[in-house]
C-alpha cells in the first residue's frame, strides 16, 4: 500500500487573477501545475504557505476554485505572505481540513506553523509551544514521520534567502535528531528544488507554482513551476520527486 501526497507551495495568488509576480501570472501557472497534480493522482494535498501574496480574501477564493475540483483532502499551513486569520476563516469547508497531525497507512505527518507576526523581511520562527507540541507528538508516536513547515530550516547557500529562513532552526534540528522516526522534512518558501540528507533526515525544498529562484549554473528546467510528489509506503520506505509544468 502507498499513500500519495502532492505538496503545493508558494502559489502567491492575487485578488486580480491577471496579476503577475516576476513576469509569471500566478493564477495561470497554478492552473498548469494543477493539471500535473491531477495526472499524478494523489490521495491528499499539502499546501505549505504563501498561498496568496497579500492575504486578500478574494485571492483565497481563487485558490479554492483551483483546488476544490480535485476533490482531495487538503491540509494547509500559512506562509509569511498569508493573512493567517483570513486563511483560517476561508478554509472552513471541504476539501480543506484544519488538522495539523495526520496519521495514515503507518505514517505520521506533522504540520508546523513557522510564521512570525513581527517578521521584518519574511523570516520564520517556531514558538516554544510549537516545539513542545512537536516533541510530544514524536514521543507519543513511533511511526515514521514527515515534518512539514513553510520556512527552510537548513541553508540554501544563497545569503539573501538564508537570512529569511527559520531563525531558530537549531532548536528544531536538535529536536528532530533525537527521534529516529523522523524521515523527512518538507518546506516551501525557497521557490526552488532542494534535497539534502543530514544525520539520516531527508530535507526537501519544493518549487513554487509560479516564479522560481534560480541558482548560478542551474539548468533551464528549473525555471518551470512545479510540485513535489511524495509516496509513503506502509513498510516505512518512501519515494519523492518534483514534477514540473512546462
Amino acid at each position: 500500500m502507498v499513500l500519495k501526497i502532492a505538496q503545493i507551495t508558494d502559489t502567491h495568488l492575487f485578488a486580480d487573477r491577471k496579476t503577475a509576480k516576476h513576469g509569471v501570472v500566478t493564477w495561470d501557472s497554478l492552473g498548469q501545475v494543477i493539471k500535473e497534480v491531477k495526472a499524478w493522482n494523489p490521495d491528499l494535498l499539502l499546501l505549505t504557505g504563501d498561498l496568496t501574496h497579500h492575504g486578500d480574501p478574494q485571492a483565497y477564493q481563487h485558490l479554492i476554485e483551483r483546488i476544490a475540483p480535485l476533490r482531495l483532502p487538503t491540509y494547509y499551513i500559512p506562509g509569511n505572505h498569508d493573512n493567517v486569520e483570513v486563511l483560517n476563516q476561508t478554509f472552513q469547508a471541504s476539501p480543506f481540513l484544519p488538522e495539523k497531525t495526520i496519521q495514515r497507512q503507518g505514517w505520521q505527518i506533522l504540520l508546523l506553523d513557522s510564521t512570525l507576526a513581527t517578521a521584518e523581511a519574511g523570516e520564520g520562527y517556531l514558538s516554544d509551544t510549537s516545539l513542545r507540541d512537536l516533541e510530544q507528538s514524536l514521543e507519543k508516536c513511533s511511526q515514521p514521520t514527515v515534518v512539514v513547515l513553510h520556512h527552510h530550516p537548513v541553508p540554501m547557500g544563497l545569503d539573501w534567502l538564508d537570512q529569511i529562513g527559520l531563525q531558530n532552526s537549531q532548536a528544531l534540528l536538535t529536536c528532530l535528531h533525537r527521534y529516529e522516526s523522523v524521515k523527512l522534512v518538507l518546506f516551501g518558501h525557497v521557490h526552488l528544488q532542494f534535497e539534502e540528507v543530514k544525520q539520516g533526515i531527508h530535507f526537501c525544498g519544493t518549487p513554487s507554482t509560479c516564479a522560481q529562484v534560480r541558482r548560478e549554473g542551474s539548468p533551464d528546467w528549473e525555471q518551470y513551476p512545479g510540485f513535489r510528489g511524495l509516496e509513503l509506503f506502509d513498510d516505512g520506505t518512501y519515494r519523492t520527486t518534483v514534477i514540473r509544468a512546462k
